[in-house]
């Protein structure tokens, strides 16, 4: 990979991010409405904290991230007041408590080498980009990734 290829080159911005306090049923509304699989969690300085992936709804509380995609297949499968519950709490959970932190992020001028470098030393599919003061710029994920290589080929 060439040195001269930037993580800005490829990264998807801008970066879409929640502050912290931001009830789960919200995030995954963004998510959905975005299209994307993580969110950026932000302190009030606009500071990244956290990120928030699909996977991260169901380690800690059990909550999964399909039943804000797909209420209505699930409602076949749950009954009405177990879907109701898992909402509940979802409205109840604030993004802290499932975001993962601290977070591995890179700054936009850093080659993209070192983006896949973090990838794969953290065993994560995603890399936040951030400027000097550690604000989110966007987001480098695997398929930005496979872009980079398709364009070099």
């Amino acid at each position: 990979m060439r040195e001269d290829i930037k993580v800005k080159d490829f990264m998807t911005s801008p970066a879409v991010s929640v502050p912290l306090g931001t009830p789960l049923d919200q995030v995954a509304a963004l998510m959905l409405e975005k299209r994307i699989g993580s969110v950026l969690v932000v302190d009030e300085k606009g500071k990244l904290v956290g990120i928030v992936t699909e996977s991260d709804f169901l380690k800690e509380r059990g909550i999964p991230f399909s039943t804000f995609r797909a209420p209505l297949l699930l409602g076949r499968f749950l009954n009405g007041g177990q879907l109701e519950r898992i909402l509940q709490e979802a409205r109840a959970t604030r993004v802290e408590e499932i975001m993962t932190a601290p977070v591995h992020a890179v700054g936009p001028e850093a080659p993209l080498r070192q983006a896949l470098e973090v990838m794969l030393a953290y065993d994560i599919n995603r890399v936040p980009v951030v400027d000097e003061e550690g604000k989110p710029l966007g987001v480098l994920a695997r398929f930005d990734l496979l872009k980079a290589l398709a364009s070099s080929a």
